[in-house]
């Protein structure tokens, strides 16, 4: 099964919020907090959110869900200081038997497998942090337990943990002669 996972849309329209959602079709739908403002029903079938620092809509703190075999925890990851480390969640997620955790609230891309348990962050949608400075969100296969991070401004794949973003060349580098 393909879960699509976001976070931090903040002010994003509700109207784009369901285009990115449309552009991967999949089973199930995660949003990690902080959604758009003012917060309506997505009518969409299998969505689930959680509530953020910045959310008041009447949206549980935090879901436990199961999914194709695996126990999903859903969180946005403020009230378990994800600023400092992952630490809280992977206190809970051992003590709580989850299999996949889903968090957001850092804005920062996260694909970590610690103890046969998964960690996911899919980043912000709308104000990336951190190293690599676009807005993404990612797909998860339940099968493969595979991550695939998508770019948002022109829905390529990507690669957040890259170390080096690369360099594009620019108009003078192409043209420059070396004496």
């Amino acid at each position: 099964m393909q879960i699509m996972i976001l976070s931090d849309s903040h002010s994003m329209k509700k109207n784009d919020l369901i285009k990115i959602i449309n552009r991967h079709p999949a089973d199930y739908y995660i949003h990690c907090g902080d959604i758009f403002m003012p917060y309506t029903d997505m009518n969409i079938d299998h969505f689930y959110i959680v509530k953020g620092n910045n959310d008041h809509p009447p949206v549980p703190e935090n879901l436990t869900l199961e999914i194709d075999g695996l126990n999903f925890y859903i969180v946005h990851g403020h009230l378990y200081h994800v600023d400092s480390g992952i630490h809280e969640l992977e206190k809970y997620a051992k003590e709580n038997h989850i299999d996949v955790v889903c968090f957001g609230h850092t804005h920062q891309p996260t694909y970590i497998v610690q103890d046969e348990i998964t960690y996911i962050n899919p980043g912000s949608v709308t104000y990336p942090r951190g190293k690599y400075r676009y807005p993404t969100y990612c797909l998860f296969d339940t099968k493969t337990k595979k991550v695939t991070f998508y770019n948002v401004k022109n829905d390529e794949l990507c690669d957040p943990f890259q170390t080096e973003p690369k360099k594009k060349l620019s108009f003078r580098h192409i043209f420059h002669k070396k004496k």
